[in-house]
């Protein structure tokens, strides 16, 4: 992997997966590779999606002190690792194809990879490598998936402790936006998560509420999302996250060529033990179908 990033570290972290991560990785394709630190993991890709999971690290460094800056929260997002890493084996398992993952291993206790760098880490030098090191991966694996395809999925993965059991997809709308948008079709000035395809003349209201969008998909598939042609946006009371820094960034000006959403899954059903396999079966089938529907991708014949 030819990690272009804009970090110091990036020979560092290039040279790493030279010599060390793309051996393993050979021996076993989907198995994240631990960085030198262990601090960030990594899964090279081969198909134009790119995973994210910043919060469902476990290691709390004795080295770091827990964060207690303004509005530092510092909840795990249980089993969200786990579940990345269920999908690249179910996507490698049907289609001979593996997403980019990036994993934060580090408790958000100690470190936000999905907030500013000074919000994240609250000001510790340590953790702002590590913060630094995580968006390197994103930016390399990004940039050489769209070097590669053209284009590319960006998924930032999360899970929600939410009444309502269902998958909160962030399209970097908020709930009363969400539904001003299903019933007016007016969009914010800010734009949303997926306006690379907007330039490209698709649709936002399908691909958010329409018979073949995401939500709806994975609704049919059994997991009930938001938004969705079932669920088009939150009710009054109804918690949801329309999705934060991680989202805004990496859809945003600086990769034009980048589009995707925040998903906040749920535990039961999706993120314990007997509902990963499932959801990552559901997500396998209905993110490739998405791919080759709405950008024309086909799955390479050497991947099948």
């Amino acid at each position: 992997m030819n990690l272009r990033l804009r970090y110091p570290l990036a020979a560092l972290l290039a040279a790493f997966y030279l010599f060390f991560a793309a051996p393993l990785q050979a021996q076993n394709r989907v198995r994240p590779i631990d960085l030198p630190n262990k601090w960030n993991s990594l899964l090279q890709g081969n198909m134009p999606l790119v995973i994210s999971a910043p919060h469902g690290g476990l290691n709390n460094l004795e080295t770091v002190p827990d964060r207690t800056c303004d509005d530092a929260v510092t909840v795990t997002d249980v089993n969200t690792a786990d579940l990345a890493v269920e999908i690249a084996e179910r996507l490698q398992a049907d289609h001979g194809l593996t997403p980019y993952l990036v994993i934060c291993n580090i408790s958000r206790k100690d470190i936000d990879p999905n907030r500013e760098l000074e919000a994240g880490t609250c000001g510790n030098e340590k953790m702002q490598r590590c913060w630094e090191e995580f968006h390197g991966l994103i930016d390399g694996a990004l940039r050489e998936a769209v070097r590669q395809h053209g284009f590319c999925l960006y998924i930032d993965l999360h899970g929600h402790g939410h009444t309502e059991q269902r998958l909160e997809l962030g399209y970097l709308l908020d709930a009363k936006e969400l539904e001003r948008f299903h019933r007016t079709g007016t969009l914010p000035t800010e734009g949303t998560s997926v306006d690379r395809l907007v330039r490209d003349s698709i649709d936002v209201t399908k691909l958010l509420f329409g018979p073949r969008a995401f939500g709806t998909l994975m609704a049919e598939a059994g997991f009930p999302s938001v938004p969705s042609r079932q669920d088009p946006f939150p009710q009054a009371g109804q918690k949801y996250f329309g999705g934060g820094y991680n989202t805004r960034r990496y859809t945003g000006p600086d990769y034009p060529n980048v589009f995707g959403w925040q998903i906040e899954s749920n535990m039961k059903g999706v993120r314990d033990k007997n509902g990963r396999p499932l959801f990552a079966a559901a997500f396998s089938r209905v993110v490739v179908q998405m791919l080759q529907e709405q950008r024309g991708w086909k799955v390479p014949s050497a991947a099948r």
